[in-house]
């Protein structure tokens, strides 16, 4: 069983991307994320910005 393990995004879709791409390529089965999913206007309930 191959697990991936997360942490620390703070709200960076664009590494949290690159990251899951690279993920698929590796035929995880498993992604475990340690927290920090989310920082700054996320995390205080604000709207994103489009």
């Amino acid at each position: 069983m191959k697990i991936a393990v997360i942490s620390d995004i703070h709200g960076n879709v664009a590494a949290l991307d690159a990251v899951l791409g690279d993920i698929a390529t590796r035929h995880v089965d498993q992604i475990v994320n340690l927290g920090d999913i989310c920082s700054g206007a996320y995390s205080r309930g604000k709207q994103p910005i489009d």
